[in-house]
């Protein structure tokens, strides 16, 4: 099986990426320039300086996030990438600090896009139904990790579409209840979507115009989350994260409109 090109760009060729190159750039930046090695290379760093080095829920869900989505792709790279920017939003931009907040975040995707994968993983058994495949899942990543951890993963889950459901309506409600009552869900979840929807600048292709109609009427709600009395996210933190929301919406407000959708 071929397996898949590290670098972004084939034309860079980096031998070393030290913590140096890749401190103080945007993680757009990072992705663009250093690919997925500068991208780990930050996130090596950053659990260092924020003291998850030695830290085994983190460092364990870390790797096996990247192990479950190694052969995934994006538009614009690999998935791994994709990880690792929402892990690192709630590290240095969001300053989250929770151990299980922070392991969760390589895990976010598991239950919704391998959830035979991460059966097998964790105990050896091949599952061919997939609720199946999910209960064994969960159960056995919470003896791995701890039932927190699960319940932050499952909370971002999408919920499946029944026949006759509108799709965009089950996420829209998926979405809003989890930003109001689930706090610690609501962090991970902002994370990914800041690099889904605020991040979808540089996604290729047609897909991008399909994400933009799928994320623009998140965004209020996200910005909303914010300033919840139970938020974890506070201070220049805050105002960081609504800064970010509101320069994607203008973006994506700008694209649809381009499009002729507005």
């Amino acid at each position: 099986m071929e397996q898949p090109n590290f670098q972004t760009n084939p034309n860079q060729i980096y031998t070393t990426i030290t913590p140096d190159d890749v401190r103080g750039l945007s993680l757009g930046k990072i992705t663009e320039k250093y690919g997925t090695l500068g991208l780990y290379t930050r996130m090596v760093d950053s659990l260092e300086r924020n003291g998850f080095r030695d830290n085994e829920l983190v460092q364990t869900s870390l790797y096996l996030g990247l192990a479950l989505h190694f052969n995934d792709t994006r538009t614009n790279g690999h998935y791994t990438d994709h990880l690792m920017r929402v892990t690192l939003h709630m590290l240095d931009d969001f300053n989250i600090k929770d151990p299980n907040l922070i392991a969760s975040g390589p895990l976010h995707d598991a239950f919704e896009d391998h959830p035979f994968d991460l059966a097998l993983s964790l105990t050896g058994n091949i599952i061919v139904d997939k609720d199946d495949a999910r209960k064994v899942g969960r159960e056995a990543l919470a003896r791995l990790t701890n039932s927190e951890v699960v319940d932050i993963v499952a909370s971002v889950t999408n919920p499946d579409v029944l026949p006759g459901q509108d799709k965009q309506f089950v996420y829209t409600e998926h979405v809003t209840d989890l930003v109001l009552n689930k706090p610690k869900g609501r962090v991970l979840k902002l994370a990914d979507f800041t690099d889904n929807a605020a991040g979808n600048h540089a996604t290729i292709g047609a897909k991008q115009h399909k994400l933009d109609l799928k994320y623009i009427d998140q965004y209020r709600t996200h910005m909303m989350g914010l300033f919840l009395p139970d938020s974890l996210i506070t201070g220049i933190e805050r105002q960081r994260a609504f800064h970010m929301l509101s320069i994607g919406h203008a973006r994506a407000l700008g694209r649809l409109a381009m499009a002729g959708n507005f």
